[in-house]
């Protein structure tokens, strides 16, 4: 009897050090903010201490042919946004905590990238019209 009651407490004790765990690492997963564009707005976005996160938001953008895009950089980096086109239509430098504004006229989709952290990449759709 005495043995079946150490059992049923050490059976206690490894579930509620799971059930610690479990509650440990659905915390961890909340701690980032969710992100909410403005129209016509491109940000840099970078995750402290994650460098092999950084990116741009949102990673599509739709804009009218015409549109000044604001390219918002709240971060503590210097980046690029630099068109992945041979011609580069555009190559745009944004220092920390700057705002830029950038119009685009030809109508296609450009990739981008930054010239500095290789790993942050973007798609701005130029449509005639509005992009539906």
């Amino acid at each position: 009897m005495r043995m079946a009651c150490m059992t049923v407490r050490w059976a206690i004790r490894i579930l509620a050090c799971l059930a610690l765990f479990a509650i440990a690492a659905c915390g961890s997963t909340a701690s980032q903010p969710e992100r909410t564009f403005k129209p016509n707005e491109l940000q840099v976005i970078e995750p402290p201490g994650q460098e092999a996160n950084w990116t741009y938001g949102p990673a599509l953008l739709k804009v009218s042919k015409g549109t000044a895009v604001t390219i918002v950089n709240r971060g503590k980096e210097f980046h690029t946004v630099t068109s992945d086109d041979p011609g580069r239509p555009f190559d745009i430098s944004i220092d920390a905590n700057m705002t830029v504004m950038f119009t685009f006229d030809k109508v296609g989709t450009f990739a981008y990238h930054c010239g500095i952290h290789p790993q942050m990449k973007g798609v701005i759709q130029v449509c005639d019209g509005s992009c539906g």
